[in-house]
């Protein structure tokens, strides 16, 4: 049976039992993390899915946290008051590069 969880580069969710339930705690924790900053290159939010608990998996859905160039450019977060050198926006990473990664 398959098993999902939804993964940053700081912590994990527990064990999920449906895809479905999986992109809505994906899409929510993309937004709580975005909320508490990110570091562009490095931050990610990812949907794993595995059938032997989690000894091994399959990254299924990637996002990393890129530089928002536009809207830096129109100003930045130090400008308006907020303690952080640029705005962030996530990127998704195609399954093409999962794969290769992973190899």
């Amino acid at each position: 049976m398959k098993k999902y969880r939804v993964q940053t580069d700081k912590e994990c969710s527990p064990e999920l039992q449906t895809l479905e339930l999986a992109e809505r705690t994906y899409e929510k924790w993309k937004d709580y993390y975005m909320a508490d900053g990110v570091i562009a290159e490095e931050s990610f939010v990812e949907i794993v899915e595995s059938t032997d608990d989690f000894d091994a998996y399959k990254v299924i859905k990637k996002v990393i946290a890129v530089v928002d160039d536009e809207r830096t450019e129109l100003g930045t977060p130090r400008e308006e008051g907020i303690d952080w050198d640029y705005w962030a926006d996530w990127r998704e990473v195609e399954p093409a590069v999962l794969e290769e990664e992973e190899a």
